[in-house]
């Protein structure tokens, strides 16, 4: 199985508005939450593409019921160290003249030591049982910036593959536990290394730091500008698919689905890039926080133009 961990879970709250007018009134057309989370949504992604995947992590007493709920429906089991306090909410704005999302995120309730060792102690029952661990997102208030690195290096010592999706320090700090792919966007890519990245050479070369530090395989998602794949011997960019855009929260966490289901299949760098993209796109076409189905996934595979640089 894939086992997801999620720090920091959210519940999700899309609104979507015609045209968005900054310190103006703005009339909402249609809203949905979504409990979520990055770990979170990679379970689901994976388990709407046929994969068997499993959650762990934080959850909380209060509105820690929606999360409940959404994966029991979807009949994805779970295993959460439950903490006081309330699942955060962020709110996503949907300008649909732009096919523009912003996003207003609340930081989450801080979590105690005791919760954390608690979190270690199920890294450590479920990482022999598990194929790969997805590591994503971001951390409640007073996790220290070195906690996946070491949730990392205990799945790591039973022999699981590790995927790190995250930003900043919890990125720079993640990599020195050498995971076996990671999947940063643009922005943090450009933020990890301090330069902006204008050409698809530019990207690989950026990504290849992180490779010299141990980690086997980047993958960038740029959104409207496609998405990379890269390793220590090649680099593929794929262009963007034109479909109609409803929501794209969620997307980079179905491409990192469809990451972990390539490397499951034992496919090669250009295909996972493939897959990546395909379930990325299958999302984007769903509206809030519903991510790819097996059916658009299959759909997008082929639409997939790939080009190596």
């Amino acid at each position: 199985m894939i086992t997801t961990v999620t720090l920091n879970p959210c519940i999700d709250r899309m609104v979507t508005i015609e045209k968005f007018i900054y310190g103006g009134l703005n009339r909402i057309i249609s809203s949905r939450e979504d409990a979520a989370g990055k770990g979170i949504n990679v379970a689901v992604a994976l388990h709407q593409l046929g994969q068997e995947a499993f959650c762990t992590g934080f959850n909380y007493t209060e509105r820690g019921h929606m999360i409940r709920e959404l994966l029991e429906a979807l009949t994805i089991p779970y295993d959460f160290v439950e903490v006081e306090g309330a699942v955060r909410v962020n709110l996503k704005v949907f300008d649909l003249s732009k096919s523009v999302v912003t996003e207003i995120n609340e930081s989450g309730y801080p979590v105690s030591f005791e919760h954390i060792q608690k979190l270690k102690d199920k890294i450590e029952a479920y990482a022999p049982l598990s194929s790969m661990m997805v590591f994503s997102g971001s951390v409640p208030r007073d996790v220290p910036l070195s906690i996946y690195g070491e949730l990392i290096k205990l799945a790591k010592m039973h022999g699981t593959l590790c995927v790190l999706d995250a930003e900043g320090g919890l990125l720079l700090e993640g990599i020195k536990a050498q995971p076996y792919l990671i999947k940063p966007n643009l922005y943090e890519l450009e933020k990890a290394t301090g330069e902006t990245l204008t050409t698809y050479g530019e990207i690989a070369r950026a990504a290849r730091l992180f490779i010299e530090k141990g980690v086997r395989i980047v993958g960038v998602s740029m959104g409207s500008q496609g998405a990379m794949i890269i390793d220590g011997n090649y680099a593929y960019y794929a262009h963007p698919i034109s479909v109609e855009v409803k929501g794209t929260a969620g997307a980079g966490d179905s491409m990192v689905a469809g990451f972990c289901m390539a490397i499951r299949e034992g496919l090669e760098l250009k295909e996972m890039l493939r897959y990546g993209v395909a379930a990325a796109t299958a999302s984007v076409m769903r509206e809030g926080t519903l991510l790819c189905t097996r059916q658009g996934f299959e759909a997008m595979l082929p639409k997939v133009v790939i080009e190596k640089v």
